[in-house]
C-alpha cells in the first residue's frame, strides 16, 4: 500500500470538505478514517469528538445484531395536520435480497424516508473471527454477490499487506480485470432497472441481455458468472493468456458499442428524461454531510474515486478518467455510470493490453510486517465498487487467522443520502431514485 495517500493526523471535527467515512476498533482504540475532499487523501485518525449525523449511521449499522431490523433515521419526526406514516416492506429486489422503508406523507408528495435494514444481515465480521484468511474469503467474496470481485480483492489485498506478501503484478492487474467487468455489469443492471421503471420495457429487455453477455464473460474468464473463488491470498487463479485477452477486448467493446447506441436512444426519448430530470436531487452539501460515496456522490459533483484518490496496484499505472456531473439528480448519477462503462471498457483494453508477466501466486513466505506504516498493527484497503467506497480493515493473530475484521460497505452510508433525496418528491419517484443510488440490502447488512 502507497502511504502517500494516507494521511496521519488527529481531526477535531467532520464538516466542509472532511467526510467521515468509517470508525472502527482497533486492539484498545477506537480510529476514525476520513475522506479529505480537498487534498484527495485518506485521513486516519483518532475518533474526532465533534461528528455529524452519518456517525450514528455507520455506528449502529455496524453494531446492530444479526437479523434485528435496523431504522436509518436522521433529522426530527414529520408532523402536521394530514401527514401520517405507512410502512412498505420489507420487501425482496431479487440480489440485493430484502428490506424496508417508512414513509411520513400527507398524501402524494413524500416528506421523509426512513430506510429500513439489517433484516438478513449474515453477521459475517463475526462469523469468520478465528479463521484462516483463505477461509474468511470464502464468506467475505459471498456476502454481496453482486460486489465479489471488490469485496475479495479489498479483503485479500489488506491481508497481504498485514503479513507483507509480495503478490505479482499480474495478479493484481489481473484482479483489476475482474474489478472492471463487475463495475460493467454492474452499472448495466441499474441502468436496465431505471428504463423499466420508466416503462421502456424493449430497451430494458436489451440492456439486461448486454449484462447478461458480461455475466458470461466473468464465467468463461473467471469461473463464475459472479466472480467468486478466483482471488487468494498473494494472487490469483486465473492465469488469462495472451489470446484469451485479446478476446476478451473485443467482446467487451462490442457491448459497449452496442451499449452506446442505446444510450442515445434514451436520450432521445422525452418519456425516459423528464422522469430522471430533477428527480430525487442530492445537493452537493447534502452529499458530504451525509457521506454520500461512489456514482451517487459523483453525480453531485464530489470528485472521489478510490480508483484514483486511493490507487492500488495497477491503478496508478493505467489511465482511468474522473466522471462527475453537477446536475444532482437521478440524471446525474445515471450519467454518471454511462460515462463509467465507457472509461471502464477503456481501462479493461489497457489492463489487458499491457498486461505483466510476472506470475499469478506469490512465491513469499508469510511474514507479518509494517509494510503500509501503521503503527496500530492493523492494515486497511479502500475499494471502489461499483456503488462506491468500500472499506475493509484486518487483524491477524499470532497463528494468522483473523482477530479482527471491520468492513465498511458503500450501501450503509448511501441510505441516508437517497433519503434525503427523496424529500419532496412525489411517490412515483421512489424507484427512480432507489435505483440511481445502486443501493443494496445485502450490501449494507452483510
Amino acid at each position: 500500500m502507497d502511504s502517500g495517500h494516507i494521511e496521519r493526523r488527529n481531526v477535531e471535527s467532520v464538516g466542509d470538505t472532511m467526510q467521515l467515512s468509517s470508525v472502527f476498533r482497533a486492539g484498545d482504540r477506537t480510529l476514525a478514517l476520513l475522506s479529505d475532499l480537498e487534498t484527495n487523501k485518506t485521513v486516519l485518525s483518532d475518533l474526532p469528538p465533534t461528528l455529524g449525523e452519518e456517525f450514528g449511521t455507520l455506528l449502529r449499522g455496524s453494531e446492530a445484531n444479526a437479523g434485528s431490523p435496523l431504522e436509518l433515521e436522521t433529522g426530527g419526526r414529520v408532523e402536521g395536520y394530514g401527514v401520517f406514516e405507512f410502512a412498505y416492506g420489507p420487501v425482496s429486489f431479487g440480489v440485493p435480497e430484502a428490506g424496508g422503508f417508512k414513509l411520513a406523507t400527507y398524501g402524494e408528495r413524500v416528506h421523509k424516508v426512513v430506510p429500513t435494514v439489517n433484516f438478513k444481515k449474515r453477521g459475517v465480521e463475526q462469523a469468520v473471527l478465528g479463521r484462516d484468511p483463505e477461509d474468511a474469503l470464502l464468506v467475505i467474496e459471498r456476502s454481496t454477490g453482486n460486489f465479489s470481485a471488490s469485496y475479495s480483492t479489498c479483503f485479500v489485498t489488506a491481508v497481504e499487506d498485514y503479513l507483507g506478501l509480495e503478490v505479482p503484478s499480474k495478479a493484481r492487474w489481473t484482479r483489476a480485470v475482474a474489478m472492471e467487468l463487475e463495475r460493467v455489469y454492474n452499472h448495466l443492471y441499474v441502468f436496465g432497472r431505471l428504463a423499466e421503471a420508466a416503462s421502456q420495457n424493449v430497451a430494458a429487455a436489451q440492456t439486461h441481455a448486454l449484462r447478461e453477455r458480461v455475466l458470461r464473460l466473468n464465467s468463461k474468464h473467471f469461473g463464475h458468472r459472479y466472480l467468486f473463488g478466483f482471488n487468494t491470498v498473494g494472487g490469483v487463479r486465473y492465469d488469462l493468456a495472451k489470446e484469451e485477452r485479446n478476446q476478451l477486448v473485443n467482446d467487451i467493446r462490442r457491448v459497449a458499442g452496442e451499449f452506446s447506441e442505446l444510450v442515445a436512444y434514451f436520450l432521445s426519448s422525452r418519456i425516459f428524461l423528464d422522469r430522471l430530470q430533477g428527480t430525487a436531487k442530492l445537493a452537493r452539501g447534502d452529499a458530504i454531510r451525509f457521506g454520500s460515496v461512489g456514482p451517487a456522490a459523483r453525480g453531485s459533483g464530489l470528485q472521489w474515486d478510490d480508483r484514483l484518490t486511493f490507487p492500488i496496484e495497477p491503478y496508478e499505472d493505467i489511465y482511468v478518467n474522473l466522471e462527475t456531473e453537477s446536475g444532482e439528480d437521478t440524471m446525474a448519477r445515471t450519467m454518471v455510470r454511462v460515462k463509467e462503462i465507457e472509461s471502464s471498457t477503456i481501462a479493461l483494453r489497457e489492463l489487458l493490453d499491457r498486461m505483466p508477466g510476472d506470475g499469478t501466486e506469490s512465491k513469499g513466505d508469510r511474514r507479518r510486517s509494517n509494510k503500509g506504516g501503521l503503527p496500530e498493527d492493523f492494515a486497511f484497503c479502500r475499494i471502489e465498487s461499483p456503488s462506491g467506497d468500500l472499506i475493509e480493515v484486518v487483524q491477524l493473530d499470532a497463528k494468522g487467522h483473523i482477530s479482527n475484521l471491520h468492513i465498511r460497505p458503500s450501501s450503509l452510508v448511501n441510505w441516508l443520502p437517497f433519503a434525503k433525496s427523496l424529500e419532496g418528491n412525489v411517490f412515483t419517484d421512489f424507484q427512480f431514485a432507489y435505483e440511481s443510488f445502486g443501493l443494496s440490502f445485502a450490501d449494507s447488512d452483510r
